[in-house]
């Protein structure tokens, strides 16, 4: 068997995609927790606030998806790098907006931007890393997208307060910081085009001028877009996506309205989810990685959320409230290195085709992201925020089933189906034993 030799020029582009992921979340929620400063500086409703951020998620929908269709013609990088420029410049630009259509007009370049960028990161780790890094590579990046929603919400009052409680001033600063993100990607910035073996197994096919799979020479994306995985993927990220959206736009509105917080106050205890979710981010890494399982790293991780973000609402006391976001944080954070993988490892899959599948199933999810708090806001006018936070919980659901039918592609899966094939044949060949021991 032979190994591809790895570059160790691939730590640089890993720390290029951290870099890249702290500012996507920094440029994204940066104006959660001042809502409300922008909702009375621009005199607009909580609808109009909330969808200077769904905006965004609506774009990404939209924009992952040509951005999938562009990295096969222009290439990852550049792709890549037309994003985050975008992402930049679109932020720096809110910084002198004069009302709210320019704002909006500034967010939407900025979730262009984002859309562009987010197939390359798992294109650029399949390029550069080797099959037995993917599930730790995977961690560490959605943990540092976690860096960055901590971040937000930690340093964001601090910088309110040092720049004259201006909001506009807080989100040019952290374009300028975007800005500097983009600059290193256009110096340092590179691709790797050897190919890269799914599996061992394939490893050694190619290795002999062998073929264990087919691979279709037409589009990635619509190849991807066909898959049932991907799909079960998509719908459960939608899902999810639905849920952890609303309840980071709009927790520390709640908590400033209907707990009697500060603005420091209601952020602080809001950055608790974003915080848990770096270490359940790195944990659900690792454990994937020891286990060599990824479907327990799933659907059960996501029962989490349902019962954290019921416990962030109608628990009042404040240390009941952190125990609850710590489960939404666990719930939302900790299956996504399994996920990334899982689909890395699915049959037929190459660099190409990841970044496409995570545009595919990332755009589905953004839809939902954008969709809730836009419609979240609306319907508290009427309903009230509480009722509605709660009754977006039925979407929470949606990873919990969809998921559930995903199968198992780590390197444990046999210990793991043998296991369960055991268990049935003993069972088979024994029905008797089997019922006299249910009966007693």
């Amino acid at each position: 068997m032979t190994k591809t030799r790895l570059s160790p020029y691939r730590w640089a582009i890993e720390i290029l995609l951290l870099l890249l992921l702290v500012a996507q979340s920094l440029t994204w929620l940066a104006p959660a927790p001042i809502l409300e400063e922008i909702k009375d500086g621009l005199h607009i409703a909580l609808s109009d606030a909330g969808l200077t951020i769904s905006i965004i998620a609506l774009c990404i929908g939209v924009f992952s998806i040509i951005g999938a269709v562009v990295a096969e013609r222009l290439g990852t990088l550049l792709t890549l790098l037309i994003g985050i420029w975008l992402m930049a410049v679109g932020q720096i630009a809110s910084g002198y907006v004069p009302d709210f259509a320019t704002l909006l007009i500034c967010r939407i370049v900025e979730g262009v931007g984002y859309g562009m960028a987010i197939g390359p990161p798992g294109t650029l780790t399949m390029q550069w890393f080797g099959e037995h890094e993917w599930p730790y590579i995977n961690m560490i990046n959605f943990a540092f997208g976690y860096v960055g929603l901590t971040a937000v919400f930690r340093f964001t009052p601090m910088l309110f307060t040092g720049t004259g409680s201006s909001w506009r001033a807080v989100l040019f600063w952290y374009g300028i910081g975007a800005a500097g993100v983009a600059l290193l990607w256009t110096i340092l910035g590179r691709e790797r085009h050897a190919p890269a073996a799914n599996s061992s197994i394939e490893a050694e096919a190619a290795a002999a001028g062998e073929s264990t799979v087919t691979v279709p020479s037409g589009s990635a994306l619509a190849e991807v877009a066909k898959m049932r995985d991907i799909l079960l993927i998509a719908g459960g990220l939608f899902g999810g996506m639905w849920v952890f959206q609303i309840y980071t736009a709009f927790l520390p509105e709640f908590f400033r309205v209907f707990r009697g917080m500060s603005l420091t106050q209601a952020s602080l205890i809001t950055q608790v989810l974003p915080f848990t979710g770096l270490f359940a981010a790195l944990l659900g890494g690792i454990g994937t990685g020891v286990t060599g399982l990824r479907k327990p790293f799933t659907w059960p991780i996501a029962i989490a959320t349902l019962v954290g973000c019921i416990g962030a609402i109608v628990l009042a006391n404040p240390f009941w409230i952190r125990i609850s976001l710590v489960l939404v944080g666990i719930g939302a954070a900790g299956s996504l290195a399994a996920i990334s993988t899982l689909m890395m490892e699915l049959p037929e899959m190459n660099p190409m085709r990841v970044g496409a599948a995570n545009s595919f199933v990332w755009a589905i999810g953004y839809f939902g992201a954008f969709v809730s708090p836009f419609l979240g806001g609306a319907l508290a006018a009427h309903f009230g925020l509480r009722t509605i936070m709660l009754g977006f919980l039925v979407f929470q659901l949606l990873p919990i089933v969809l998921m559930y039918f995903l199968p198992e592609t780590g390197p444990g899966k046999t210990r793991y189906e043998i296991a369960a094939a055991n268990k049935a044949r003993i069972a088979a060949s024994n029905p008797e034993g089997t019922r006299r021991e249910s009966v007693r």
